[in-house]
């Protein structure tokens, strides 16, 4: 061989090693901060990247918005440019409405329920459909914190008729109806201008996990918060499906082993934090009020048109027989 074929041989080799290093990373592309203790998406993450270790993929963490915006991050995914990323449940609206329903206002009687339908039914297979075709895979779904609670900066809230004088931040067209069923007003914002909004007055509060207003620093004016249950606190794991496509059976099933245990992860954090959430929440001068007998039952049956407006009714069929399926 001469010197010319041993350099080509030479260049050769080290390009398939490097592309072998390439299809070996992944990147888990997130919004929050990489701190496990303080994000339960971050315990995601690292359970995800404890259960690869010892195989021959490695994982790469880029929180805090590092790759782009939830919709360039949603796009990263779909062209295969980054593995996995955990995204708000919004971005797959446009291409997946089914996934709407994981955020039905007192549809689920609790997060295990949720979490039973999506492990036992056909659901994560009817919302993956549109996905899929389009390189999207959805893979599982993240707790931020507790179920969808009441936060607002006027006064406690215990029944449907505290809230009538109260405006509320909606997140999208879907939390607005639900706001306005509930004989409240509302107002898009972003989220990185609600503090500003509720400062402000353009809006009284905002539906979020316990959690959130705490993160956030926003119990510095939210001082009244309402454990409601309206929904859990979710958020999707997003997988590129041409990338998942291309492994081997065997390292498919060691990713769907680590995804499985991020999701543990991420459940264990969420148990942890919740006993404490109370005491921080008082805390830090904020006032607990719990749902009047019978209120949250009457808000249920109120949120059944927002239901109806936010799925066809073909959707919701299929999301109503499959929460029957799991309750037999």
């Amino acid at each position: 061989m001469n010197f010319m074929s041993r350099t080509l041989t030479a260049t050769a080799l080290a390009l398939i090693t490097a592309a072998a290093a390439q299809a070996s990373e992944v990147k888990i592309a997130m919004n929050g901060v990489d701190d496990p203790n303080a994000n339960a998406e971050a315990a995601f993450a690292h359970g995800f990247a404890d259960a690869l270790e010892g195989t021959d993929f490695e994982v790469t963490i880029f929180p805090s918005g590092t790759l782009g915006s939830e919709k360039e991050r949603f796009d990263q995914v779909a062209q295969g440019l980054v593995e996995v990323n955990l995204a708000t449940a919004s971005t797959s609206y446009g291409m997946s409405p089914m996934v709407k329903g994981v955020a039905l206002p007192f549809f689920f009687s609790s997060t295990e329920q949720f979490d039973d339908i999506v492990v036992n039914s056909d659901i994560l297979e009817e919302m993956n459909a549109p996905l899929v075709e389009n390189g999207v895979r959805l893979v599982g779904f993240n707790f931020i914190g507790g179920s969808i609670g009441i936060h607002n900066a006027k006064k406690p809230i215990a029944t449907v008729e505290d809230m009538q004088d109260l405006r509320f931040r909606a997140l999208n067209a879907e939390q607005l109806d639900f706001i306005q069923t509930l004989g409240a007003t509302g107002t898009i914002v972003a989220w990185a201008e609600v503090a500003n909004a509720i400062q402000t007055g353009v809006a009284d509060g905002y539906f979020n996990a316990p959690n959130s207003a705490i993160r956030t620093g926003h119990t510095d004016f939210l001082k009244y918060y309402t454990p409601a249950g309206i929904s859990p606190s979710t958020r999707i794991v997003l997988m590129s499906e041409d990338w998942y496509a291309s492994l081997s059976d065997d390292e498919k099933a060691q990713i769907d082993e680590a995804v499985a245990a991020g999701i543990a992860a991420n459940r264990a954090w969420v148990a942890d934090w919740l006993p404490a959430v109370r005491e921080k929440h008082e805390g830090l001068g904020v006032t607990i009020t719990e749902m009047a007998p019978g209120e949250r039952e009457k808000m249920g049956e109120l949120s059944k048109d927002v239901w109806a407006k936010t799925l066809t009714p073909e959707q919701l069929k299929a999301w109503t027989d499959a929460r029957a399926a799991v309750s037999k």
